[in-house]
């Protein structure tokens, strides 16, 4: 006749409740420790540990003694709720209010780690494996996610990622589309300020080829140069940068167009006969 168990740890109540469950399944199955072991593939010790409430065992394992035991999922979601107390992060996180309220990238991969959190924080390869393989989220894109160092690289991989994170579909494509009108934004105004430097790079080298036509305004235009306007020395220096640009190219286009047609026609040098 095997040993009497020790009583449960209750220093961690999400770890003893975890505990206890796992042991009445064990009772009500009418398994010993070493019947358990031989289902599960674990030793009686480790069957012992993770049945103790002082330490967490892993996933697979509560899976595969709720299993052996014919248990439901009940255990699964405990282990999750026990990850999470021992883990302790997702107190700390705000849960993310609707996904179309969010406006930054910011929010969106706080939201993204909050997720992740609450979903008892799988290891790297399980949720790749949630996620549908390392096609759809490699094991590095992952942790930069988690670790809020980087969105995902595209929808596709963000709606694997939320997946794998188990918030049910619905919501899983809300979030995916608030990823694209966040992401697409970003890359719409870095096109806008492209398009803004090329055509102000366009007016400077011709007003420059043509000084006569803008008088006073190519005295100002080499103090300015878009090189700046991406690396200059503070965003505030830039943004000025881009609001004096932006006001000579408007006001400069202004007055040209308010001259006689016959003045604006740039002077052209004959050919060589």
């Amino acid at each position: 006749m095997g040993r009497r168990e020790l009583p449960v740890d209750n220093t961690v109540p999400a770890l003893s409740t975890l505990a206890t469950t796992l042991r009445e399944l064990r009772a009500e199955a009418g398994l010993t420790y070493d019947e358990l072991a031989v289902k599960t593939g674990l030793s009686p010790t480790a069957l012992k540990r993770a049945l103790s409430g002082r330490t967490l065992p892993s996933r697979e394992s509560v899976t595969a003694i709720s299993e052996a035991c014919g248990g439901s999922g009940v255990a699964v979601e405990l282990w999750r709720q026990a990850r999470i107390a021992a883990r302790g992060r997702l107190p700390r996180l705000r849960p993310p209010g609707a996904p179309e309220l969010i406006t930054t990238r910011g929010a969106l991969s706080e939201a993204l780690e909050f997720f992740y959190e609450k979903a008892g924080a799988p290891s790297l390869r399980r949720l790749q494996a949630l996620a549908g393989g390392a096609h759809l989220l490699p094991v590095s894109s992952a942790a930069r996610i988690i670790n809020r160092q980087a969105l995902p690289a595209s929808r596709q991989q963000c709606v694997a990622f939320l997946t794998a994170c188990g918030p049910g579909p619905h919501l899983v494509q809300r979030w995916a589309d608030a990823y694209e009108r966040i992401t697409t934004q970003r890359m719409g105004a870095n096109r806008a300020v492209g398009d803004v430097e090329a055509a102000l790079a366009a007016y400077i080298t011709e007003t420059s080829r043509h000084s006569e036509h803008a008088p006073g305004w190519t005295a100002r235009i080499p103090a300015l140069r878009l090189f700046d306007l991406r690396s200059g020395p503070g965003r505030t220096v830039r943004l000025r940068g881009k609001e004096d640009l932006i006001e000579l190219f408007t006001e400069s286009t202004r007055e040209y167009a308010r001259r006689p047609l016959a003045e604006q026609a740039f002077t052209r040098r004959p050919r060589a006969a």
